[in-house]
């Protein structure tokens, strides 16, 4: 038999919808995110007289990215952005953990059978109540 201090207390769906909303809250902007990794890297101009031909290379950093495609693209970054670049890729993580943790929310609503309200309509569904209510152009109703 498990211990009684083990087993998690029932948590209310008005808590859970609270929590989600919080979550969602404490988000950044969407448009300061940025997928990706960003790289200190040293390259070689290929100039014969320049200093990186024997020495140590040029030092640049760029972020770097997986394609779908399968292809990786990198993108130089300006010193000066560094910092904001760096922020927006936490973002970009700060974002997918929110994503799962308000799927975990959604999940818990779900089995438990205890969905709060009805979810506005959205994206296909409100341009199809749209076209509903609205007669099309030349035609009658």
């Amino acid at each position: 038999m498990k211990d009684i201090r083990t087993i998690p207390r029932p948590v209310s769906p008005a808590a859970l919808v609270a929590r989600r909303a919080r979550l969602r809250q404490a988000l950044p902007p969407l448009d300061e995110v940025l997928r990706g990794t960003l790289l200190d890297r040293v390259i070689r101009c290929g100039k014969p007289t320049c200093h990186c031909a024997t020495g140590s290379g040029h030092p640049i950093t760029c972020v770097t990215v997986s394609l779908a495609n399968g292809r990786t693209q990198q993108v130089t970054v300006p010193r000066a952005w560094r910092a904001t670049v760096r922020r927006w890729i936490a973002n970009y993580q700060r974002y997918w953990q929110a994503i799962e943790a308000i799927s975990a929310i959604n999940r818990q609503l779900l089995q438990r059978r205890q969905w709060p309200t009805e979810p506005a309509p959205t994206g296909a569904r409100l341009r199809r109540a749209s076209l509903k209510t609205a007669p099309r152009p030349g035609r009658p109703r």
